[in-house]
């Protein structure tokens, strides 16, 4: 190759070879200092889009798995009050009980119906309870309309409410009532028993037609209802493991997608830092070819 003073290709061709090590030992830190592989769309295009919609799929993830947790304690809350319900109906059952006694006369029954009457307001009252100022009982026995008082339809998967995603609807439950027929408890607290104890066999709870059978289907309806509580909370702790594995393999997956392999990345960077240092050196070498040529004219 001629010895000329005019270009010099040798050095051009080492600040070329400097700029592009130096390039890939910028991203190599960037990679290392960030923790991803993939810093910026250049990167991996396609796959930085796959990640952003796995990112926004695993928020959801956890937004679900918080929707059907406060699910859970809405039918946990709901089973309390059932609870409460059944004992106050046993205790019913009980002073209709007493009053088959031979021994006690109209005032002693009286007695009885004192507390009879509260305890059927008590039930009533439970009718109205509410959870986080959201009604927990409706005005129909199996609603499952969502837009109504008492019934809750909870998205199970990150889907959310996406057409034809899984959900599971809560039916509304009519607790009490002294009127309607569908309500589970009725017939211990109906209108006509609601006045004072006038015989051994009419008014309040010693009326003959407050009988043990009607009080005791009461507390089968609440029985049953609890049955129904505790399957849906099943239900609703096998959709919260669900959505829990769902969660946990998506971040894994992402996490092959856009996360840097440390040991791997750090080779890379020890590997630009030499090509950079060398390049350096080269290009220092090669600007000081043209002394050669200086010396001659010198010469």
């Amino acid at each position: 190759m001629a010895l000329v003073i005019s270009s010099n290709f040798a050095a051009s061709f080492a600040a070329r070879s400097i700029e592009k090590n130096n390039d890939n030992l910028t991203r190599s830190l960037k990679k290392l200092s960030s923790g991803h592989r993939i810093v910026q769309p250049t990167d991996d295009a396609g796959g930085f889009a796959v990640q952003l919609k796995m990112k926004a799929a695993i928020s959801r993830s956890g937004v679900a798995k918080s929707n059907i947790q406060n699910a859970i304690s809405i039918l946990q809350t709901q089973d309390g009050i059932l609870q409460t319900a059944t004992e106050v109906v046993g205790r019913i059952a009980e002073l209709k009980a007493m009053t088959a006694d031979a021994t006690k006369n109209s005032g002693d029954l009286q007695n009885y119906n004192e507390e009879y009457q509260v305890l059927r307001q008590q039930l009533m009252d439970l009718q109205t309870e509410e959870f986080n100022g959201v009604a927990m009982f409706g005005l129909t026995n199996g609603d499952t309309d969502a837009n109504n008082d008492g019934v809750y339809e909870i998205y199970t998967t990150e889907q959310g409410s996406k057409s034809g995603a899984p959900s599971v609807t809560i039916a509304g439950v009519f607790l009490a009532s002294e009127g309607a027929t569908d309500a589970l408890v009725s017939l211990s607290i109906s209108a006509g028993y609601s006045n004072a104890v006038t015989s051994r066999t009419s008014g309040g709870i010693a009326a003959t037609g407050l009988s043990m059978d009607s009080i005791l289907g009461d507390l089968q309806n609440l029985a049953n209802a609890r049955a129904v509580n505790g399957a849906l909370q099943s239900r609703m702790n096998f959709a919260y493991d669900n959505v829990s594995i769902g969660k946990m393999n998506m971040e894994a997956a992402r996490s092959r997608i856009i996360d840097v392999d440390v040991a791997e990345e750090s080779t890379a960077f020890a590997r630009h830092n030499i090509m950079t240092q060398a390049s350096a050196s080269m290009l220092s070498q090669a600007n000081a070819t043209g002394r050669t040529a200086l010396q001659l004219l010198m010469g």
